[in-house]
């Protein structure tokens, strides 16, 4: 049975699809069916497998490719994400964590005028970090990519910023324990449920039962990565990689 069987969205789903992306030309050669490069897409996010192994039935693998690096441009992949996010019922937690992509030898090799494509070296070799907001639907509101080798912290304000906490919780873990993310959470009237380091001097007071629910976000990145193209970094460029974890994460959703 043809490989193509087993990854096609269903039409309900490209219901929900379709209205995002680009209004077709009128002139020009004719143009891939946008179903049919959308199946072919989700096909290498599952696989994990290289462009130009892409199945026959989808089309020529390059256009295919430049389609996706189109969509990826005009923000096609956020946009689906958006309206899920905005369609479904309102959310109260904002969790913030990371993990950890394995960077395969296939992703380097980025020219180096375009920087390192978030990539860094860890204890673990080459390594991109995937640093996600996540409410409690499992839906994610916010995403940042770094090499491996940076710290947590370091990308929470900016991470935070993304999205308007007022009136919600934020939960981390003691990663996230420090007094200038403390501050910001509290400047922007959220409350903040992050556990103390084991050397604090000042103690904070925090929900533990409400803790028990940072599960969540690890329960995202599991769902995430059970598609090969995220749970391993094959893309050079990071603009690549970091719409095939949207991608992943719309998936997940619908």
């Amino acid at each position: 049975m043809s490989k193509l069987f087993y990854h096609k969205i269903t039409d309900e789903q490209w219901k929900i699809i379709e209205p995002h992306l680009p209004k077709p030309k009128s002139t020009g050669r004719p143009r891939i069916n946008p179903r049919t490069a959308f199946n072919a897409i989700f096909w290498i996010l599952d696989s994990g497998a290289k462009w130009r192994y892409m199945p026959k039935e989808f089309g020529n693998w390059n256009s295919i490719y430049h389609i996706f690096r189109k969509w990826s441009d005009l923000g096609v992949f956020e946009k689906i994400l958006q309206s899920l996010v905005k369609i479904g019922r309102k959310f109260f937690l904002v969790e913030i964590d990371s993990t950890f992509c394995k960077v395969h030898q296939h992703a380097a090799g980025a020219r180096k005028i375009f920087g390192n494509q978030s990539i860094g070296i860890s204890r673990g070799g080459k390594t991109t970090k995937i640093h996600a907001l996540v409410n409690e639907y499992f839906q994610l509101i916010g995403i940042e990519l770094s090499g491996g080798n940076v710290h947590d912290s370091l990308m929470a304000i900016k991470l935070l910023s993304k999205v308007t906490l007022a009136g919600k919780k934020v939960l981390a873990d003691k990663a996230f324990s420090s007094d200038e993310i403390r501050n910001f959470i509290s400047q922007e009237k959220a409350e903040v449920c992050i556990p103390n380091k084991s050397n604090a001097v000042v103690v904070h007071n925090f929900d533990k039962e409400l803790y028990k629910s940072r599960n969540i976000i690890e329960r995202f990145f599991q769902r995430i990565k059970n598609y090969r193209h995220v749970a391993t970094r094959y893309d050079k460029l990071s603009t690549c990689f970091l719409n095939f974890v949207i991608l992943a994460s719309v998936m997940i959703q619908i």
